[in-house]
């Protein structure tokens, strides 16, 4: 396993790896990424491409990383062989050439280490990458020893057989060693204390911190500072703890020259020099020496206001309780009592030393005013070799007390071992080294920095992580939205023998389940949303099967089933070459993808389509949509097997027709030069007053007309559109087989052609104009609308006549002038004058209708027609509005004489607005008189007549003599209507009454018959003239056998009748006390008979109605009273031939 994991270390083995491991996921998982519609990875040759390109970046990256560490290292080099120049230069002062004499020593020796590990290291990282430590320690104080005893391995040692570079005793001049893990700095012990030459050795002492300082991010990854025992014995007072001072004072130098803080470990080396120590460590393995004997001080209260140095005395009392605990243990082991003793003494010999190491500390690394203090991150205890003899600290002082001389301890005969130094460096140092140039309180905001990276990290991978649920989900229900798509494909084989609706019927509902799928899965034009990406999206997968299945069944349906339908059109329009031709190159096109057409055979399908679906356009707009989807830009449809028989026989149908007409079937059907969006609308062209017309057709007026009948596709076909159909009808020989035409023969085609193309300009023309109907009208008012519509500023029929000149009028020319401007300009007369052949026989028949629009502003013949429009309008109005009009009227007959003398259809339709509008005068006429005759009677004419006697005989209910006179007297009601509206229209002179001339018309026959009744009713209750009916009359009774005696009383008017005499009497009614007729009598015994009585203002009518009043003469009338029994007959003269007794008018009477 470690051999793995060294394996790993090398620098091109795990880049490589994740080369190879991205490489596996562009392959693998490339065909799963797109963006919008690109999958850049979907095809072999992408995924090699984009390995390729990986390939190549990483190599760049490596070289580019290369050039920058070996640009770094040489400048690094350079920067420090060539320090030292400014003090090579310097002259008058002997220490500063010592001072410049010691960094060209120190540029040589690293120009040296430069050029060895360069060819050393080729696959570990740059020296500027690995941790650089700087060892600070007096002369002999152990620095290179702690270094040789680590168990780090220095590949310079196999380099001269030398561990560092020209390392002597003493390490007098600053020697590199360069171990896997990091680089060591063992400067001279003199540059810490500076006591030999304190000029030299402080100048190159500046120079290597400012050399640092520029050329690493961190200059130093930490200080050494290493004590011997032997110093820490050896202080004595001030003196003694110069070495300490020294070591603060360069300590402050290096973060004053650095700015930064750097880890200081402070490591007390050769604790072998205590007597006892190899006694005491005796029975340590390997692994118990590698560990590490000292205290570490936590960061935070080292990199924070706490002082690591209140805390060292504690952490030191527990090192020494440690060692304590292990006394017992080790005297038991102990082999003799030398050794025992030993043991026992060691943690007093130990402690012994505690107050010198405590003043040690306290000097180096206290705190003052002056400076920062150092950043104190431990203290450790280390032996590397045994040399020398022990120091027993408690015989010396014996000895000193009682003025004796101690008698030294034997050297250490065991074979060197290292004790507490490996695991110091690997463990404590090297995992610490990037705490340097660290300023107080950064670790917090470091460890703030790297919660807000994990924070961002986390959220990042949160928000991917829901991106790819969320992805997944929407992914998920497109799958079920495509899913629900399919299931709308019918099931089963299309019905091949039920007809060609319903087998296209049932394969449209395929197509568009299919196409309805694709889009769903990928909406077409539509951006692919980030929701659904996330390298989950299968939208494009799905519609790329779809797709391919929709293709498949557009092949296996569509085409064959438009195969098939061409060819019964073949079979059926055998006899109609224009048709034949075009049905015969599509046909042949299906079975030759070479010659293959879109747009004629979309043309043609729908020509096709029109007639199995006449009224369905959806159904033909979806199989007109799916078969331009087959023969898109990418042409899917495969090549057909045709029956080579049917096209042989329409091949000989063909060449026996007229080419003129077989090449103008061609330019009906594809329309070269024809912009159908372009082609004129009448809705848009009459403008919002256009819906006057309506089509016979039942088209609307949006249907737009025929694009090839337009000034465009005129002056397009005859410019040369029509040689060029000629030109490609015979380079399309393939479809009849037919041997090509010389100039002469061409030439004849073509004018042949054109007078196909100018018959049928003619005739579409015609048919629009013909087809063309004013919509019908009931009312006047709406009659009056149209007119005014018709003749008003936005004419729409002078509209129509723009259109139509605009199409038909100097079609070989573009008008200098609209049409619309109604006047034939100069320029319309320059054209007239070099009249085009091509258009001669157009004009020449539209040239009744364009003339209409000859002459100046006002002055033209459509103005006159538009002039009695608006007129003919007005009398209409006049007549819906109320105002009695004749049919008669000079407007209506002005309109109708200009109907005659107008061209087709102008003049039909103006005859049909004018005679509808005589028709429905007429009929407003007769509304408006029925209107003035309701308004005459009054709302009270029903209330008082209905129900009412004597209007309904034998009803007890009565019109009062007031009311009637108000409605009947002269001047009364229907008098007043008769005088005021039908005056002068009426003919009275016969028993019934009868329209005047041009009133016959109107139609209100009825109301001329109530007023004839009024005027009965008028002439018999008020023959003479009053304001009150009156009637005079007379009674009399002869002699009745069985009566003897007869009283009648009529209004307070009274007739005796006695003795058998015949009695008299003139009367009135009503009489003079009106609202009573009795009649009293007696038998011939003179027994009183029952008497009758009528009460009411119509009493004596009631009493006449009862005696069954009958006409008898010519002014005499006979009611038969009955009396008990008996019968009284009593005579009745009126006193003028106008009376009401044998009037049957006011019976007939009923309100308006």
């Amino acid at each position: 396993m470690r051999f793995v994991l060294e394996f790993l270390r090398v620098r091109y083995v795990a880049s490589a790896a994740i080369l190879s491991l991205l490489a596996v996921l562009v392959w693998v998982g490339g065909p799963y990424l797109s963006l919008g519609r690109w999958q850049p990875f979907a095809s072999v040759s992408g995924r090699l491409l984009a390995m390729a390109v990986l390939v190549l970046a990483w190599a760049g990256w490596r070289y580019l990383r290369w050039r920058r560490d070996s640009a770094k290292q040489q400048h690094l080099a350079g920067e420090l062989v060539g320090q030292g120049a400014s003090a090579e230069d310097a002259s008058g002062n002997d220490s500063r050439a010592r001072a410049a004499q010691e960094q060209v020593r120190l540029r040589a020796r690293f120009t040296e280490a430069m050029a060895v590990l360069r060819r050393r290291r080729r696959n570990g990282p740059g020296l500027h990458v690995l941790p650089w430590y700087l060892l600070i320690g007096a002369p002999g104080s152990g620095k290179s020893t702690l270094l040789q005893s680590s168990g780090l391995e220095f590949p310079l040692k196999e380099h001269g057989n030398h561990a560092a570079l020209e390392g002597v005793g003493g390490t007098r001049n600053c020697d590199w060693w360069f171990a896997d893990q990091a680089v060591f700095l063992d400067s001279a012990g003199r540059y810490t204390t500076q006591d030999s030459d304190a000029i030299a050795d402080a100048g190159a002492w500046h120079g290597f911190l400012d050399l640092l300082r520029r050329h690493r991010r961190q200059p130093l990854n930490g200080v050494i500072v290493t004590v011997s025992v032997a110093e820490l014995l050896e202080l004595d007072g001030d003196a003694g703890l110069s070495h300490a001072r020294a070591v603060r004072h360069r300590l402050d130098e290096l973060v004053d020259k650095l700015r930064a803080r750097v880890p200081v470990y402070l490591v007390v080396t050769k604790c072998d020099l205590v007597s006892g120590f190899a006694e005491f460590f005796a029975d340590l393995d390997a692994i118990g020496r590698a560990q590490v004997w000292g205290m570490s001080f936590p960061q935070a209260q080292a990199a924070g206001d706490t002082d690591p140095l209140t805390l060292f005395p504690t952490e030191l009392e527990r090192l020494m309780e440690r060692i304590d605990q292990r006394v017992l243990e080790r005297m038991q082991r102990a082999r003799d009592a030398r050794e025992r003793a030993a043991v026992l003494s060691f943690p007093q010999q130990l402690r012994l030393l505690q107050p010198a190491l405590m003043d040690f500390v306290q000097t180096a690394f206290g705190r003052h005013g002056y400076a920062g203090q150092p950043w104190l991150r431990g203290v450790y205890l280390s032996s590397g070799t045994q040399q020398g003899h022990p120091i027993d600290r408690v015989i010396s002082a014996v000895a000193r007390h009682f003025g004796v001389a101690a008698a030294g301890l034997p050297p250490v005969s065991s074979a060197p071992r290292s004790y507490f130094l490996p695991r110091l460096l690997n463990d404590v140092v090297f995992a610490e080294a990037g705490l340097a140039g660290s300023q107080p309180g950064s670790a917090q905001r470091r460890r703030l920095l790297q919660l807000a990276c994990w924070a961002v990290l986390t959220a990042t991978t949160l928000g991917v992580l829901s991106g790819m649920a969320g992805s997944y989900a929407r992914n998920v229900r497109l799958i079920g939205e495509v899913r629900d798509a399919l299931n709308a494909y019918p099931a089963g084989p299309l019905p091949a023998d039920a007809g060609e609706a319903a087998f296209y019927a049932k394969a449209l509902q395929r197509f568009d389940a299919l196409a309805q799928a694709r889009d769903a899965a990928l909406p077409p034009g539509a951006s692919i949303p980030w929701s659904r990406r996330f390298g989950l999206h299968q939208g494009t997968a799905l519609a790329r099967d779809v797709q391919e299945a929709y293709l498949r069944d557009l092949n296996g349906a569509l085409l064959p089933a438009l195969a098939q339908s061409l060819r019964r059109k073949l079979e059926q329009s055998s006899s109609d070459p224009q048709q034949l031709y075009p049905l015969l190159k599509g046909y042949l096109m299906l079975g030759e993808p070479a010659r293959r057409d879109a747009m004629h055979l979309a043309t043609l399908a729908g020509t096709v389509w029109r007639q199995i679906f006449p009224d369905d356009a959806s159904v033909r707009a979806g199989l007109n949509r799916h078969l331009r989807a087959l023969l898109g830009p990418v042409d899917g449809a495969r090549a057909l097997a045709l029956d080579r028989q049917q096209i042989e026989q329409t091949r000989a149908s063909l060449r026996t027709a007229e080419l003129p007409a077989l090449v103008y079937g061609g330019l009906k059907l594809t329309q070269p030069g024809v912009d159908a969006g372009q082609a004129p609308r009448l809705d848009r062209r009459l403008g919002l007053l256009g819906d006057v017309f309506e089509r016979r057709s039942g088209l609307p007026l949006s249907a737009p007309l025929p694009p090839l009948f337009t000034r465009q596709a005129f002056q397009a076909q005859t410019g040369g559109g029509i040689a060029r159909g000629v030109q490609q009808f015979l380079a399309d020989d393939w479809v009849l087989g037919t041997a090509p035409l010389d100039p002469l023969a061409r030439s004849q085609l073509e004018r042949e052609v054109l007078a196909l193309y100018q018959r049928d300009y003619i005739a579409a023309w015609d048919t629009l104009l013909a087809d063309l109907v004013l919509r019908p009208v009931a009312q006047t008012g709406q009659a009056s609308a149209v007119a005014a519509k018709l003749g008003g500023p936005a004419s729409p029929l002078k509209a129509l006549l723009v259109l139509l000149r605009e199409h038909t009028h100097a079609l070989g020319r573009t008008p200098a002038a609209k049409a619309g401007a109604g006047a034939a300009t100069a320029t319309d007369t320059a054209a007239a004058a070099e009249p085009d052949v091509a258009a001669e026989p157009i004009e020449r028949h539209f040239e009744p209708l364009n003339r209409l629009l000859d002459g100046g502003p006002g002055a033209s013949a459509l103005d006159e027609t538009l002039a009695a429009l608006t007129q003919m309008s007005r009398t209409l109005l006049g007549a819906a509005a109320g105002v009695a009009a004749d049919q008669n009227d000079p407007a209506l007959l002005i309109a109708a004489q200009q109907a005659e003398q107008l061209p087709p259809p102008l003049g039909n339709w103006m005859a049909t607005l004018s005679g509808r509008g005589r028709e429905l005068t007429a009929s407003s006429a007769g509304g408006a008189l029925r209107n003035a005759q309701r308004q005459a009677a009054g709302r009270e004419c029903a209330l008082l007549v209905s129900g009412r006697f004597p209007f309904v005989p034998g009803s007890n209910n009565e019109i009062p003599l007031r009311d009637f006179a108000e409605l009947f007297a002269p001047g009364g009601r229907m008098d007043r209507f008769a005088q005021q509206a039908l005056l002068g229209k009426v003919d009275t002179s016969g028993p019934r009454w009868q329209w005047n001339a041009g009133m016959a018309a109107v139609g209100a026959d009825d109301v001329l018959a109530r007023a004839q009744l009024a005027d009965e009713i008028k002439q018999a209750f008020f023959a003479g003239g009053g304001a009150q009916p009156q009637v005079a009359f007379t009674i009399s009774v002869p002699p009745q056998a069985a009566i003897s005696r007869l009283q009648l009383e009529v209004d307070g008017q009274t007739l005796e009748v006695r003795d058998g005499m015949r009695a008299t009497q003139s009367m009135t009614w009503p009489g003079p006390r009106p609202g009573q007729v009795r009649i009293a009598a007696w038998d011939a015994s003179g027994q009183a008979l029952p008497v009758i009585e009528y009460r009411g203002a119509w009493a004596w009518f009631r009493a006449l109605q009862a005696g069954r009043l009958h006409r008898s003469g010519d002014l005499d009338y006979t009611a038969s009273l009955a009396l008990g029994g008996n019968s009284v007959r009593v005579d009745i003269q009126p006193a003028s031939l106008r009376h009401p007794f044998a009037a049957s008018a006011v019976q007939r009477f009923s309100c308006p």
